[in-house]
């Protein structure tokens, strides 16, 4: 503390009564950057003698005093210190004070106590345990000074030579004698006493440690460092070393802080040689964190926990282990052990639930759960911290799009609406503001309200930036004027209405308030946007988005084209995975397509192109099972078989069980093992008998019959079908055909024509059973000798189904049938025909060539 009186009187007063100096801790928390200390209260405490007033801190000051009791003030100047706003002149109705007033300038605040005695004791001093200045007043009776004016008391005095000393002053002859006394004091021993206190001063080196004190007061650390070093070695013995010692470590600690690449070596040895030589200095419990808090900040954190706890154990009372104990649960955070952290945190805040470094590490944990995307560990501490401190969201807005991102993840987007809006009204200059805005328009979206999504996407279509150049700077027009540009933000609204234009294009759209531009035209936006993407994820975001209007519109090449384009962000891009469930969603809806048109080439082409790409095998049962089903169509059994087993392993219910096993009967057919194709019938009768493929697997069992020689028990099979099956045409054919075999062409015939008769002609193809029943219907007619009847059958055939590739054997058969009915010329035509056909059966030929030859020879003999 250092005295300024204005009169000798109040000096000699002061250097009684008073401390020269008081230095106070320094708090651990405060840093070179920080504002500087706040002036929180000033409050009357209880005393049973003197009005006891205190002054609470922020942290520890290096304050001064400035007494002049004839006036009755006392002013306490606090450096560097600002006024918090409960502060407040006040009066007061005590015995010693009458009221104080607080003014604040120039950096540094002065608290005025405007007493109601001048002879009033004052005593002051440091509260050890917490940043606290205490002061004591108690106004005396009996006066603490005085003095003689011309051999008579004074008025201090009381006494009774007032009146006298009135009548002097009026006649003129008042000349007062300004000898003035301490009582109890002699005027010798004064002089001792200031005499000793100047030779103290100059054996301990006041004025240089005055000199190095203001150094560091004036925040010139490096200058500070060296004054302080100078001093420990010019005064070893001094009573200021311990303080100089300490100081010199903060000054080094502080001067190391504000590097940039910061070496606390020096720092860290300055604070262990203070506390070595001055280990019972009242620094010493600030040395220690400090030493902890540099172990803590270069990595070494076994040290730093020791230290901590040790500040711990040993001041129970310290002022800084509500630091340390911050620290310590910080240091959790930073070894990502959060929930031990939180529980730390926790835990201090029970005993101190203003704890401001606590309530920003708990949400500081939130926030790195966030970054882990630990959604669900994330949301639960920002949802506590909220409830708690629901004004923490209001000051720090950026909490509020957070928690939203994490409802939005979770769809929950009421909730996750709710707080981006809070981030838009609360803080509209976000960097994160015009993402929040088009994920309100998200949120619309994915609840299908397309209208509200639509309005809220035309206001961020809207949105513009400043033009930068290469150097980062605004980019401005002839006119001076800033030059605006569309920002990535601003072409994702725009993505969004096209989608919107493909999902919903029927809206009441007010194109006087919207512009309707680009929910009308989606796919020239696409394009546009695709050309001028502001950044790769808007180039990935509108390819998504056209794969998706193609794939919406059914035409799922172009869909896959486009989701391809994606895969080369890499596996843990997010628009890679989504190009990857959708490509799967083409590929189902295509080959489901491809089988229901019987396009087996086109499904295997699908489906192979699909599996070079870099992505997981699709497992759906359904469309494993159509690929297995084209394998078999083009007669790639074993291939066929492999896809069946997959859909067994996927088809947990079973589904199609049925299918695979009557598939699998068909495969024995095909390769004419009919004992197992009978055996996979009979099974599947027995095993499946409500099925609808029951049909099918009766019909398995006739043609494997069939195929086995019995056909008595294909014709038996194919007649129980008849009164079973909806196909009741090829049912027909198949009996015919057995017939056939049968050399039964009679009857064989008439089941053709059943065939024919039975036949849907509403259907737009016409099945090849069908084409052959017209044509082996003719044959059939033929082998019975009924020529005009198989001429009238072949030429409806023909004219039918001029393509088939039984026409030329019909042609063969109507030369052989228009000579059996002695229409030679008829007969002739034909051959002719047949032979000079260009790409006919060579073996036909051959045989209409030996048929024209009998003819001739037949005709030679005639006229012979």
């Amino acid at each position: 503390m250092l005295i300024k009186p204005k009169f000798r009187l109040a000096l000699i007063f002061a250097l009684l009564f008073t401390q020269l100096i008081s230095i106070p801790e320094i708090s651990a928390q405060e840093e070179a950057y920080r504002e500087g200390p706040i002036l929180k209260t000033v409050k009357i405490g209880p005393h049973p003698v003197y009005t006891r007033i205190l002054i609470d801190l922020t942290e520890p000051v290096l304050y001064q005093v400035d007494a002049n009791f004839s006036e009755k003030r006392i002013v306490l100047t606090l450096p560097d210190t600002q006024s918090g706003p409960r502060v407040r002149s006040k009066a007061f109705n005590d015995k010693n004070l009458e009221q104080f007033t607080v003014s604040a300038r120039a950096g540094k605040v002065k608290v005025s106590f405007i007493l109601k005695k001048s002879n009033t004791r004052f005593f002051h001093s440091m509260n050890p345990e917490k940043p606290q200045i205490i002061i004591d007043l108690k106004g005396e009776s009996k006066p603490i000074l005085k003095a003689k004016i011309g051999g008579l008391p004074s008025a201090a005095s009381g006494g009774k030579a007032q009146k006298g000393i009135r009548k002097k002053k009026e006649k003129g002859n008042f000349f007062p004698d300004k000898r003035v006394r301490l009582a109890g004091f002699t005027p010798k021993k004064i002089r001792d006493l200031v005499s000793k206190n100047e030779q103290e001063k100059v054996q301990n080196g006041w004025d240089e440690f005055q000199k190095a004190l203001k150094e560091f007061q004036s925040q010139n650390y490096p200058s500070a460092a060296k004054v302080l070093q100078e001093f420990s070695e010019k005064y070893p013995q001094s009573k200021y070393l311990g303080q100089t010692l300490y100081l010199k470590a903060e000054a080094e600690y502080r001067k190391t802080f504000k590097e940039l690449n910061p070496n606390y070596d020096k720092a860290l040895a300055a604070y262990q040689v203070a506390m070595r030589k001055a280990p019972k200095s009242k620094f010493y419990d600030h040395a220690l964190l400090k030493v902890a808090t540099i172990y803590d900040d270069i990595g070494y954190r076994l040290e730093a926990r020791t230290l901590y706890n040790q500040g711990l154990k040993s001041e129970k009372k310290s002022l800084y282990n509500q630091t340390r104990e911050n620290s310590l649960a910080a240091m959790l955070m930073k070894e990502e052990r959060f929930k031990e952290a939180f529980d730390a945190f926790q835990l201090i805040l029970r005993s101190d639930p203003k704890n401001i470094d606590a309530k920003a590490g708990i949400f500081e944990i939130a926030n790195r759960f966030f970054e882990k995307n630990d959604y669900k560990q994330a949301l639960e501490i920002y949802e506590t911290g909220a409830k708690r401190w629901p004004g923490e969201l209001n000051e720090k807005p950026e909490i509020n799009f957070k928690m939203a991102e994490i409802y939005f993840s979770e769809e929950q987007y009421s909730k996750a609406r709710k707080h981006y809006f809070n981030l838009l009204n609360l803080d509209p200059l976000s960097e994160n503001a015009h993402k929040a805005l088009n994920k309100v328009g998200d949120t619309y979206l994915l609840q299908g309200s397309y209208q509200n999504a639509l309005a809220v996407f035309d206001e961020s279509s809207k949105k513009q930036v400043a033009k930068l150049d290469e150097e980062g700077k605004p980019v401005l027009d002839k006119d001076e004027n800033v030059v605006k540009e569309d920002s990535a933000d601003t072409q994702y609204g725009r993505i969004r209405m096209a989608d919107i234009g493909i999902r919903s294009p029927r809206l009441k759209v007010n194109d006087i308030v919207f512009d309707v531009s680009y929910y009308y035209k989606p796919f020239p936006t696409y394009e546009k946007i695709s050309q001028e993407a502001k950044s790769v994820e808007i180039l990935a975001e509108v390819t998504l988005s056209r794969g998706i209007a193609y794939l919406l519109e059914q035409n799922y090449l172009k869909a896959i084209d486009e989701f391809k384009k994606l895969f080369p962000l890499g596996p843990e891009s997010r628009y890679s995975q989504e190009a990857e469930r959708f490509v799967k969603q083409a590929l189902i809806a295509l080959v489901d397509k491809y089988s229901k048109q019987k396009g087996m080439l086109p499904i295997l082409y699908s489906y192979s192109d699909f599996v070079s790409l870099p992505i997981e095998n699709i497992k759906n049962a359904k469309t494993l099972l159509q690929v297995g089903e084209a394998y078999q169509a083009i007669g790639m059994f074993p291939e066929a078989v492999k896809f069946y087993e997959k859909v067994k392993m996927l088809d947990s219910e079973k589904t199609y069980r049925d299918r695979i096993f009557l598939n699998l009967g068909q495969i024995h057919l095909e390769e004419k093992s009919f004992d197992e194709a009978i055996m996979v019938g009979r099974s599947f009768v027995k095993n499946f008998p409500r099925s609808k493929r029951l049909n099918e697997a009766k019909k398995l069992l006739a043609q494997a019959h069939e195929g086995n020689g019995n056909l008595i028990g294909a014709l038996t099979m194919y007649e129980e079908l008849l009164g079973l099956s909806k196909n009741k045409a090829e049912v027909h054919y198949l009996i015919a055909e057995v017939k056939t075999v049968m050399k039964k062409y009679a009857e064989a015939a008439q089941s053709y024509q059943n065939a024919i008769a039975e036949y849907d002609r509403k259907e737009r193809v016409v099945p090849d059973y069908i084409q052959k029943s017209y044509y082996h219907l003719g044959t059939s007619l033929f082998k019975i000798n009924r020529f005009k009847a198989a001429v009238a059958a072949f030429e409806s055939a023909k004219e039918l189904f001029p393509e088939n590739p039984l026409k030329e054997w019909a042609d063969y058969l109507l030369i052989e049938s228009y000579k059996q009915e002695g229409d030679i010329e008829k007969s002739k035509e034909g051959i002719n025909k047949l032979v000079d056909a260009q790409n006919a059966d060579p073996i036909l030929k051959r045989a209409a060539q030996s048929s024209a030859n009998i003819q001739e020879w037949e005709k030679q003999l005639k006229e012979g």
